[in-house]
């Protein structure tokens, strides 16, 4: 089997975060970032293995600033390790003020 480099597989997701996505006091659901983390993970474990995947574990999760209703946020996933029958994928998430331009790691 050939090689293949991270930034093969790796993805970039924008997604704006609409008021369906959080609480009355319009911060964005922490669920709601949890599983848009999950899909861009998901991504690129099929993108690299070119076959279904699932998720066996979260190691760890922080949130770092919230996130608000009307913010860009851009996920950032990618291969940390691959072995003979799993991978571990990282990502980062970032939210973008589209009115002040102000990005925050999330």
């Amino acid at each position: 089997m050939e090689g293949k480099r991270v930034r093969d597989s790796s993805v970039t997701i924008a997604q704006v975060m609409d008021p369906q996505d959080a609480n009355p006091a319009g911060n964005v659901h922490g669920g709601v970032i949890m599983k848009l983390i999950d899909t861009a993970a998901a991504v690129v474990a099929s993108r690299h293995s070119r076959s279904h995947t699932v998720t066996a574990s979260i190691d760890r999760l922080d949130f770092h600033h919230p996130v608000h209703v009307g913010d860009l946020l851009f996920f950032y996933a990618s291969l940390n390790l691959v072995g003979r029958t799993s991978m571990e994928v990282g990502a980062r998430v970032e939210a973008e003020s589209i009115i002040t331009g102000t990005v925050a790691l999330t």
